[in-house]
């Protein structure tokens, strides 16, 4: 009961900080050890541009995500994030995920990647800009390899993605791509994090171009337990239909500040 408190506690705690952590878009085939939780959350502001009578917008959002180990290579993951539109004056809540991720294969050489496989659920909730007006679903396959001990890791995504229940439109369908590096700039502490990908996988309709999207920046690794992040990151966003009926996107932009934190035994 006591380690329950405790969580509970840090969860409150990071919802009402600045503090952040990244979850990048594309993957990394580690899982949460059995009874670990990892605690995710990020400071965002995100600018879109007007385009055809849609006006422009500045948010500021706060990201909070987290993810149980429930068997040594089985986790489950949730998060959501909510902001305000600086020049609208009114608040937006994305759809909320839940994650399932396992890890198929342990390589004992680092340079052979290891495999899991990720399936999510993503709520048709929420409200504003961050809102997608539709359920998602994805299956995205993971590879992770890593080189020079560690020096350098690539990830590589790739899977089916599909948008439902969209209103008076039909269903939507798409493959995940994207491929991540995570490299050493000042010892192993201090890294470079670079990504390329084609949308997010819980929101399909995002981004149908391959390596049109992407993420770049730091990462400093503190201890085991904890590290900080800074990015920046631009992609297409679909922001609706124009009137031949075909979806039309506004080139996003954002910076996220972030912090990652693992709980060891929470119960």
């Amino acid at each position: 009961m006591k380690k329950f408190s405790q969580l509970f506690f840090v969860i409150i705690f990071f919802a009402k900080s600045s503090f952040a952590a990244l979850p990048f878009v594309t993957d990394d085939a580690a899982v949460s050890h059995q009874n670990q939780v990892l605690l995710e959350t990020y400071t965002e502001n995100w600018r879109v541009p007007s385009k055809q009578g849609n006006d422009s917008a500045n948010t500021l959002g706060q990201y909070l995500g987290f993810s149980y180990g429930v068997l040594n290579n089985f986790e489950m993951s949730a998060g959501a994030l909510a902001s305000y539109d600086l020049n609208a004056h009114s608040p937006t809540l994305s759809n909320p995920f839940l994650q399932m991720k396992s890890v198929l294969h342990h390589s004992k050489i680092p340079e052979i990647p290891t495999i899991a496989v990720s399936a999510g659920y993503v709520n048709k909730s929420g409200s504003g800009l961050y809102y997608d007006n539709a359920t998602d679903v994805y299956l995205v396959g993971i590879a992770t390899s890593r080189f020079f001990d560690d020096e350098l890791l690539i990830h590589v995504n790739s899977g089916p993605k599909a948008s439902y229940n969209i209103d008076q439109q039909k269903n939507v369908h798409r493959m995940q791509l994207g491929i991540g590096f995570d490299a050493a700039l000042i010892n192993k502490d201090i890294r470079l994090v670079a990504e390329s990908y084609n949308g997010a996988p819980n929101s399909p309709r995002d981004s149908p171009g391959y390596f049109h999207s992407y993420q770049v920046g730091l990462k400093w690794v503190k201890s085991a337990h904890v590290s900080f992040n800074i990015l920046y990151g631009s992609q297409p966003t679909f922001t609706g239909y124009d009137a031949n009926n075909k979806s039309f996107y506004r080139n996003t932009e954002w910076v996220q500040f972030g912090m990652r934190k693992v709980i060891d035994d929470v119960f």
